[in-house]
């Protein structure tokens, strides 16, 4: 059985739920090594995870991201974004846009398959049976490609493609070994993708694969010959994107807890630029120190460390949809778990949700409470004349040293005048049908906008 390889900031985290739920690791850090001592990890691995670039969140990749999707969604406050590309489908063609040159594909998936007339070669007829390939999700489309992709172990064989190697792969005669497998064994026209771990396999392992891969991909064509229907012939790779609030970082938190020492919010930390203290804290709890002292003293340290009246701020407001909005403004008033901020908008702004747009001289005053599931916003005109104010529906806000992390749900609780409503309900409740977000986060995210809109 294949292992999973793990990386990043959550890797002790993550090793321990993925072991408990008996899944094999495979390629352990030293780090995990030492924390799981008694565990047996395998050779192979078919599937990876590691961070988020901003490290509030995982990246899931390979043949068991389902399995492994399944495990978080029981934390009610991670969002999902799923991509599905390498499925390969017998698909029927609906038109031809004369305008984009586009070919649309039906599928069968509730949205058209975009196809780009190029990379084509055939008389378009509507109705006509056709074999493509997924590479993409958009909102509205799917992309499609014929240049198909068969996904190995080791090995992404490319129709019409070159043979390229892993860029982490620098040894000369590895790369020699490996092309030269590639030119004599793929068939006229392919090319091979080597992922790294294709350094590390026999000559003769590779080829195997090839072959295997061809032989499956003949069987695919005698059953798109065969079949008429449109359908799924072959799935291909599925990403899962996980963001983490910070109440799912506290839940990392505790199963890391279960195999070495972690002071409090110790990801939250992490996320922030409180690493090295995070580790030396962390080294201190081995040497039995008092817990409750190191953690008053860590949390003393972060205080002095961020950011204060007049100082500038950064507020991270990460959608459902995967969309990250990034604002800035002034620390105009702080206490010891909140912050007012002053932003200033350009002529034009709009507003979120309130179908207005700013004025010239227009400024916003934000505020945000740590663990709060909402931020206040109140806007301004450049007299100072009170304008609207708008609520946030988010998960529990996290208060960093020089940002402020939320998801935001774009759940709007807004009061323009004399009219009060909340906004977007119907797009919250799409989210959860579409499993970006648990049933359970929407229902506490409902219960908060009415009790705003209730003004409690």
């Amino acid at each position: 059985m294949q292992g999973i390889k793990v990386r990043g900031i959550y890797s002790s985290s993550i090793t321990r739920l993925l072991t408990k739920n008996k899944l094999l690791i495979a390629e352990p850090s030293d780090n995990v090594k030492a924390s799981f001592p008694k565990a047996s990890f395998a050779e192979k691995y078919d599937t990876t995870i590691h961070d988020f670039a901003d490290k509030s969140g995982i990246v899931i990749k390979g043949a068991q991201t389902e399995k492994i999707k399944k495990l978080f969604e029981k934390y009610d406050n991670a969002v999902f974004q799923v991509e599905n590309s390498g499925d390969l489908y017998l698909g029927k063609i609906i038109k031809l846009d004369p305008d984009t040159k586009d070919i649309h594909v039906n599928l069968n998936l509730g949205k058209v398959g975009i196809l780009p007339l190029k990379d084509y070669w055939g008389f378009v007829k509507e109705g006509e049976k056709i074999l493509v390939q997924l590479k993409s999700e958009q909102k509205d489309h799917f992309i499609l490609s014929t240049k198909i992709h068969l996904f190995g172990e080791d090995i992404v064989l490319i129709q019409k493609g070159f043979t390229k190697i892993s860029s982490s792969v620098n040894d000369k005669e590895t790369i020699e070994r490996l092309t030269k497998i590639a030119e004599e064994n793929c068939q006229e026209g392919w090319g091979a993708l080597y992922k790294s771990s294709a350094c590390d396999k026999k000559d003769a392992e590779l080829i195997k694969q090839i072959k295997e891969l061809y032989k499956d991909y003949d069987k695919l064509k005698a059953e798109f010959e065969k079949e008429k229907d449109i359908k799924i012939l072959r799935k291909g790779m599925m990403t899962c994107y996980v963001r983490f609030d910070k109440t799912v970082k506290q839940e990392m938190d505790k199963l890391r807890d279960e195999v070495k020492p972690t002071i409090k919010n110790h990801h939250s930390l992490k996320t922030d630029i409180f690493a090295n203290i995070v580790d030396f804290s962390e080294n201190l709890l081995k040497e039995k120190l008092n817990e409750e002292k190191i953690n008053k003293a860590v949390k003393e340290f972060v205080m002095s460390k961020s950011a204060d009246k007049e100082d500038l701020y950064i507020i991270n407001e990460h959608k459902v949809t995967g969309i990250t909005n990034f604002s800035k403004g002034k620390i105009i008033d702080k206490t010891k778990d909140g912050l007012k901020i002053k932003k200033f908008l350009r002529n034009g702004s709009i507003i979120p949700g309130l179908n207005m747009s700013s004025d010239k001289g227009d400024y916003l005053i934000s505020y945000i409470k740590e663990d709060e599931c909402y931020s206040k916003n109140e806007l301004y005109s450049s007299s100072d004349q009170k304008k609207a104010t708008y609520y946030l529906v988010t998960t529990p806000i996290e208060i960093h040293s020089r940002k402020a992390e939320m998801v935001c749900l774009d759940l709007i609780v807004s009061f323009v005048n004399d009219k009060k409503e909340i906004i977007n309900e119907e797009a919250v409740q799409g989210y959860a049908n579409q499993g970006l977000i648990s049933k359970k986060l929407v229902t506490e995210s409902l219960k908060v906008a009415k009790k705003l809109l209730k003004g409690e």
